[in-house]
């Protein structure tokens, strides 16, 4: 019986391609592991759950992101909170930590995977079977969704919750059921709270849901109802009562009211610009819009390289063009449109994880076109090859994880370099290999190679990563100059060692960014992937 009603809310085909999702996102969930800060860019680290929890998430605790994904993984690390407690355990201790960053990592997975599922769900509202398939697979094989399946960063959760508040919209629309409307409330919340910039998808969202309502109780209960009566309406004043009490609840604004103004300031100041260190501000003109619109296409053409990039804009098309028959379809380019002015247009900048969600909706579109164009049997090659090619482009960043240039530097410093040495790395962290597994003398992080430091330390080697090097930096500032001088050999020490790995299956447009390029058009994270790294010695 069990076994019968799986198979009718799980048929077969969904069930292969959540598993396919799964084994796609979870492989290479190891990269950059063990470690105390990982590989992964703004990754929600251990350390920083630990840090919330050590203050109860009050005494003025906040951090970039909302508390809300916080609270999850404490739910989730409890058990070596507790043992830790009971001093079995050191959750400062590597092994322990690492375990920690594999919870966090692994619940993405999770989550990643429950994301297609619940594309697919969405899908079944709209339209047939078979069209909904195609839109999850569209999905799973995002690049940057598969990229963000494996690590604790906040994009997936804040997506899968999207993704659902997303099915409430369209059961919203079809049915208009006080359940749905509850429901949608929460995960819109939810959704926010786990990472701020959702707000964008909600704002024209809200203002058409209530006029759908209006017009759907002035059409089959009262036509004599005006706009201004849904203030009074029940559905109304209860999801607005339930919205703003979870959003009170979840930034824990009672006990951590300076926490939640330190939280909106950081909004306001230093995350308002992503790397405002180096960039300045873009004029707010038509040129500029019209270059972040062309930016966030090319970022979407990457994200599923383009062939399924064509079918999902050509899907998009075709639909406008049916617009009569696929009203609740065409219903899902609010959230997007929402998204876009209200969030992108605001920031003025772009990144690849920006895109996803706009992927996801899209993502319907062109599982429609696939579906309708299948019809015709001749095709079915053309689109194998196709889906074929994605995966390859697709599973290339998991290629490029898995053999990432800086296990092959650990090994070789490991057996190259004297543990007496001094050495020091240059750049973020994240975008180096890791020390904590090598045992030097003396190992030191600094941003700038400066030649009064390398005289004081008494370094012996330097290590540089394409992720952080000459290219962030205008010329003429001495930050370019350093790297300059290092890298041609004048700072007294000789390049011993440049390498990068060259995995054969890489389909990935992953494009490098020239000193003299528009920053703030940068692709995202997923070129932080298997940097090349230089080491140096002391002539």
């Amino acid at each position: 019986m069990a076994y019968g009603y799986l198979r009718k809310v799980l048929p077969l085909n969904i069930r292969l391609i959540l598993i396919f999702s799964f084994f796609l996102n979870v492989y290479a969930i190891w990269w950059g592991l063990p470690s105390f800060i990982g590989w992964a860019v703004d990754e929600v680290s251990p350390q920083r759950v630990l840090w919330a929890v050590s203050n109860y998430f009050s005494n003025g605790w906040y951090d970039t992101y909302p508390p809300f994904h916080y609270y999850v993984l404490t739910i989730l690390y409890l058990p070596f909170l507790i043992l830790h407690k009971l001093k079995i355990v050191d959750v400062q201790s590597l092994p322990t930590y690492t375990i920690l960053f594999y919870l966090g990592r692994f619940l993405s997975v999770l989550m990643g995977t429950a994301t297609v599922f619940v594309v697919y769900l969405c899908g079944r509202e709209i339209y047939d079977n078979k069209s909904s398939l195609f839109a999850a697979l569209i999905t799973a094989l995002n690049t940057p969704f598969i990229y963000y399946s494996k690590t604790t960063n906040v994009e997936v959760p804040y997506i899968f919750w999207f993704a659902l508040s997303l099915l409430f919209y369209i059961r919203i629309l079809k049915h208009h059921k006080t359940a749905d409307y509850l429901l949608f409330t929460i995960t819109c919340v939810t959704s926010v709270c786990t990472k701020d910039q959702a707000y964008g998808f909600y704002i024209l969202t809200g203002l058409f849901i209530i006029l759908n309502y209006y017009l759907y109780i002035k059409k089959s209960i009262n036509n004599k109802i005006k706009i201004a009566d849904l203030l009074q309406d029940r559905n109304i004043i209860i999801c607005m009562f339930i919205g703003i009490s979870l959003f009170v609840i979840y930034h824990n604004i009672l006990f951590n009211w300076n926490g939640f103004i330190g939280h909106i300031k950081e909004l306001a100041g230093p995350a308002s610009y992503n790397s405002s260190e180096f960039l300045d501000r873009p004029e707010n003109n038509i040129s500029e819009h019209l270059k972040l619109f062309w930016r966030s296409l090319t970022d979407i053409r990457r994200s599923w390289g383009w062939p399924v990039s064509i079918l999902c804009l050509l899907g998009l098309g075709a639909t406008v063009i049916q617009n009569r028959k696929n009203y609740l379809l065409l219903s899902l380019l609010i959230p997007a449109l929402s998204y876009y002015v209200f969030f992108i247009s605001v920031i003025l900048y772009s990144r690849d994880r920006f895109m996803i969600p706009i992927c996801i909706i899209l993502s319907f579109f062109g599982g429609k076109l696939v579906a309708e164009l299948l019809r015709d049997k001749t095709l079915a090659i053309l689109f194998s090859l196709i889906f074929f090619y994605t995966f390859l482009h697709a599973v290339s960043v998991n290629i490029l994880m898995a053999g990432d240039s800086r296990y092959y530097v650990e090994s070789w410093m490991r057996q190259n370099i004297n543990e007496k040495a001094a050495v020091l790395s240059v750049g973020i962290k994240e975008y180096l290999p890791r020390f904590e597994l090598q045992k030097f003398a003396k190992i030191k992080n600094v941003t700038i190679p400066e030649e009064k430091e390398l005289e004081k330390e008494k370094i012996d080697y330097i290590i540089t990563t394409s992720s952080y090097n000459i290219t962030r930096f205008d010329k003429g500032t001495k930050e370019y100059e350093a790297f300059e001088k290092l890298n041609s050999e004048k700072m007294g020490y000789k390049l011993i060692l440049q390498y990068q790995s060259k995995p054969k299956w890489n389909f990935l447009d992953i494009e490098e960014i020239p000193s003299d390029s528009d920053q703030r058009y940068m692709s995202g994270n997923l070129n932080k992937i298997n940097p090349e790294i230089k080491i140096f010695k002391k002539m």
